[in-house]
């Protein structure tokens, strides 16, 4: 069998993970539901749901990758030979697809903003001049392909070039600058005069908020946002060694996915207030509202670069995980090289985004495809079957002498068998709009 590659040592394995984990929904969700949903009681909602729900799962795919040392598939026929279980695993590879091929748009799209941002666009246009360059690269279909190909193509190169001189050396660069970038855009958000409307928006708590909805709301964005249900983490703790303390691993992953949401936060509603902007979710803040705040600021420049060099390394290092789950399969099962799996499947990839930057509802129709089924149902049966069908012996062995105190394994057991269940369960029906 080829060998597969490991990580150099846990920091190399945290900061990828973290990579993994800090996407695009850091910046253009949280910071808005933060806003909606009652500010700072729906941080602190959050991090409970990350503490509750989404690093208990996290550590199950972590404990199944490390044990097998294989990819979701093979992960699954290792530990239950012959058995359904690894429909699981197919979901994992299956999420790979589906999500990089519409997500690489989006990061496309990103990388033009960057080209923006490079040449002075932003500067002196009108709000309606800037919303005029979203919609123009939108019915340009040529643009938005070729973007697509030039993100395909770092994608591809970092994977190919393997696990710790790829991978992990590409998130050992990206992340720390991520967290430069951004605590140097908070610096600057700071000092504006929309910095007092933004933080409050954020961080004044509205407990009359907190509802029904805004738990699911919190469950969600803790599932999604650590990457969990769609196999990259799994495949992630399989290149692990016997040494790693997967626990602090999970924690130390957790904790930097929610300081880049919240950070993100400080720095995107002082700008957007500063000028009486309205703020909003999804592309329409990144791409349309802040670029109008770009071009008024005193260092509209340096500032629209910073800002969009830093998503364009939150992009890059969720889609490089993305594309590892694919190619693990490949490798491990078909016997296939690196870099065949990673430059065929990373074309393939490619050629199915097509759609996807040829029309938005196509992408939104993807983006439901993933988001309301498959990493829902993905992590539903991660958390059943580590915490149903792996014996009691099976979870405690691998977490090894001393990685874990007895009563924090009873916890943690507690929660993958009864509350992450329960939790996700609610989460699929609430994406189903059922409740």
């Amino acid at each position: 069998m080829l060998s597969r590659g490991n990580w150099s040592g846990t920091v190399g394995f945290i900061l990828a993970s973290m990579g993994s984990a800090v996407g695009l929904g850091n910046v253009w969700r949280f910071p808005y539901i933060t806003g909606q949903y009652g500010g700072a009681a729906f941080i602190l909602l959050y991090i409970g749901c990350v503490l509750a729900v989404g690093i208990p799962i996290m550590l199950a795919e972590f404990l199944i990758g490390r044990k097998t040392q294989r990819n979701p598939v093979g992960a699954f026929r290792t530990l239950r030979p012959g058995s359904p279980w690894v429909v699981i695993g197919w979901l994992g590879v299956l999420s790979g697809f589906v999500i990089l091929s519409y997500y690489a748009v989006v990061g496309g799209w990103v990388l033009h903003y960057v080209y923006l941002a490079l040449t002075h666009s932003f500067a002196g246009k009108s709000p309606e001049q800037i919303t005029a360059l979203f919609v123009d690269m939108n019915t340009h279909s040529w643009l938005q392909i070729f973007w697509l190909g030039i993100f395909m193509l770092l994608s591809i190169v970092i994977v190919s070039r393997g696990v710790a001189s790829g991978i992990e050396i590409g998130n050992r660069i990206m992340i720390p600058l991520l967290f430069v970038l951004l605590l140097g855009l908070l610096f600057y958000a700071l000092q504006t005069d929309g910095a007092a409307t933004g933080l409050e928006f954020l961080l004044r708590p509205q407990w009359h908020k907190l509802g029904p909805i805004a738990v699911l709301e919190a469950l969600g964005q803790a599932l999604f946002s650590l990457s969990l249900g769609m196999g990259t983490m799994l495949t992630y703790g399989s290149y692990l060694s016997r040494q790693t303390n997967l626990v602090r691993s999970a924690c130390f992953v957790g904790i930097g996915d929610i300081l880049v949401a919240i950070l993100a936060g400080f720095v995107v509603f002082p700008l957007v207030f500063n000028f009486g902007l309205q703020p909003s979710t999804g592309p329409g803040l990144i791409f349309r509202t802040l670029p109008i705040a770009f071009a008024q600021l005193p260092a509209g420049y340096p500032v629209a670069l910073a800002f969009f060099v830093l998503l364009s390394f939150a992009a890059l290092t969720s889609a490089i995980s993305l594309l590892e789950v694919v190619c693990a399969y490949f490798v491990d099962e078909q016997g296939w090289s690196r870099k065949k799996a990673s430059w065929t499947l990373g074309i393939v990839i490619f050629v199915l985004g097509i759609p996807s930057a040829l029309g938005e509802q196509f992408l939104d129709f993807m983006d439901g495809l993933a988001t309301n089924y498959l990493l829902p149902i993905g992590a539903l049966l991660i958390a059943v079957f580590t915490g149903w069908v792996l014996t009691r012996e099976e979870r405690k062995e691998e977490f090894g002498a001393g990685e874990i105190s007895a009563f924090r394994f009873v916890c943690w057991s507690f929660l993958i068998r009864y509350v992450s269940p329960v939790a996700v369960i609610l989460i699929f029906l609430h994406q189903l709009q059922l409740f």
